[in-house]
Formats: structure tokens, C-alpha cells, sequence
């Protein structure tokens, strides 16, 4: 009988396809967590595999090349499905309190760094004028003294977010395919190189097949598991999120890499390795 092995994702609406089924298969535990956590998780073993945040894909590797023996273990892309969008995304929104051209102060979000990666790069060389100042949220410290000229809203909560007292909202996805002309991918499968990669990659296939063709299903449960209205979900599911990962997506996702060394927000040289297919 084959070991257990351990998944990691997010709780949110868009990794639901992608995880289908698998908390009821035999020999697989799933573990959601914040997007933030998981590159941890699978540095220290406690995964197999992870959806993991597109930037901390490259900063593990860069970890990987830099230690060879005494750091992390290597990680590998699964080319099986990803999170992604080729245009407007509807679950990372800029929000805007002033005119762009003045913008100096972004409010970003902690639960990625990779919708705040894309969040500075959108910010930087499409709207401000100016260096602006990227400021984290302190989740038990006293609210800021004056409030941000612009805000990073993502996940679930991106979807539904309301903030009638904006001056625009620019959808991140859309902004980068009017940038880049390629897909944006927010997160993709990234195995540890010593785990049971075939195996893996036909569990997470199977589910991934199974979650596609159930997104009425999982659109439909959206307002009681995530709190998404069942339109707005079946909308995001069906025309926004993009689950393939081929050579296009891939060559989205070396862009935004180049592009965040530039900015320095990610470690420059790393390029992406993929597990090879049967």
C-alpha cells in the first residue's frame, strides 16, 4: 500500500477545483492554509507538495541553489493546473482614495506576496508618479494615522470587497495582460524534488479533472463555505480563473519573475523548473 501523502492549498474558492475530492481519498491528507505559510510547510517536509504562491516558488529555489547541501530541498513545478488569470480576475483588487498620479502611500495585503509582488509592480510602472511607500497591515497594532491612497484587496474577500468611497478599482489581472500580454499566474503545484512526483501528479490530475467539471456544484455551495454569492462564484470559476499552466502561462510567470528581481522583490536569476512528465 502506498504511503500517505500530504497536500497543501488554500482555503480559498479558486483552489476548490483544484482540490476536489481529495479530503475524502484514501492515503492523501489535505492541509489548507494561508498562502503565506505553505512555502514553509514543504521547506520542512510537513507537505509534499503545495499550491504555492508563484513568488515563493523563486525564493525557495534561489534557497536551494544558494545552500546545495545544508539548505531546503530542491523544489520542482508540476505541470498540472495552476491559479491564473489571462485578463480581468476579479479576486485581486486595487482600490483608489486618491488621483493615481499621487498616489504615496499603498495599503497592502498580508495573506500573499504575490498579489503584493503584482500589487507593486501595477503600482509602480502603470499608475504612481513617484516612489510610493508599501505598508503591511498590523493585525494588533493601532489602526494607521491617515489612511492609504490606494488598498490591495485578494482572495474571497477581493470578490465581494465593497468600498464605495474609492475613486477607482483596477482589476491586477487585467492590468497585467494589458502590460505583459500573457497570463499572470498567481500559484501553481511545487513538489519537493524526493516526493512520489508521478504519483503526485496523477492525484492532483484526478482531482483537478473531477473539481472542473464540478464548478456548478462548488459555485453553488460558495455562500455558505466562503461567503461568495453563487453568481459571483460561478463567474469567477467558470470565465476568470484559469486552471491551465502550459507554455504560455509558464512564460507569464518567467516575466513576472524578471520583473520582480528588477523591482527587487524577488532574488534574480532563479528560473523555473519543471518536474518532467511521463
Amino acid at each position: 500500500m502506498p504511503e500517505t501523502v500530504t497536500i497543501g492549498a488554500v482555503p480559498y474558492l479558486n483552489a476548490r477545483p483544484l482540490v476536489f475530492g481529495l479530503d475524502q481519498r484514501p492515503q492523501v491528507r489535505l492541509r489548507l492554509e494561508l498562502p503565506c505559510d505553505l512555502g514553509l510547510l514543504l521547506t520542512r517536509g510537513e507537505v509534499d507538495v503545495a499550491l504555492l504562491p508563484a513568488i515563493e516558488y523563486v525564493r525557495l529555489a534561489a534557497e536551494s541553489r544558494e545552500r546545495p547541501r545544508a539548505g531546503p530541498a530542491r523544489v520542482v513545478g508540476l505541470p498540472v493546473a495552476a491559479i491564473g488569470s489571462r485578463g480581468p480576475v476579479g479576486s485581486v483588487r486595487l482600490f483608489g482614495y486618491s488621483e493615481p498620479a499621487r498616489i504615496r502611500r499603498v495599503l497592502l495585503d498580508p495573506a500573499s506576496r504575490t498579489s503584493n509582488a503584482l500589487g507593486r509592480l501595477i503600482v509602480v510602472r502603470r499608475l504612481a508618479h513617484g516612489e510610493p511607500h508599501f505598508v503591511l497591515p498590523d493585525p494588533i497594532g493601532p489602526a494607521p494615522s491617515r489612511p492609504p491612497d490606494a488598498e490591495l484587496v485578494m482572495g474571497d474577500r477581493g470578490l465581494v470587497a465593497e468600498r464605495p468611497q474609492a475613486k477607482w478599482v483596477h482589476d491586477l489581472g487585467l492590468e497585467w495582460e494589458r502590460m505583459i500580454h500573457r497570463p499572470f499566474i498567481y500559484a501553481f503545484w511545487v513538489a519537493r524534488a524526493d516526493a512520489p512526483l508521478g504519483r503526485l501528479m496523477d492525484v492532483l490530475a484526478s482531482a483537478r479533472d473531477a473539481g472542473l467539471a464540478a464548478r456548478d456544484q462548488i459555485a453553488a455551495e460558495a455562500p455558505a463555505a466562503c461567503g461568495v454569492p453563487a453568481d459571483v462564484a460561478r463567474r469567477h470559476l467558470f470565465e476568470q480563473v484559469q486552471y491551465g499552466f502550459g507554455p504560455r502561462e509558464q512564460q507569464g510567470l518567467e516575466v513576472f519573475y524578471r520583473m520582480a528581481a528588477e523591482e527587487g522583490l524577488a532574488p534574480d536569476g532563479v528560473r523555473l523548473q519543471m518536474a518532467r512528465t511521463r
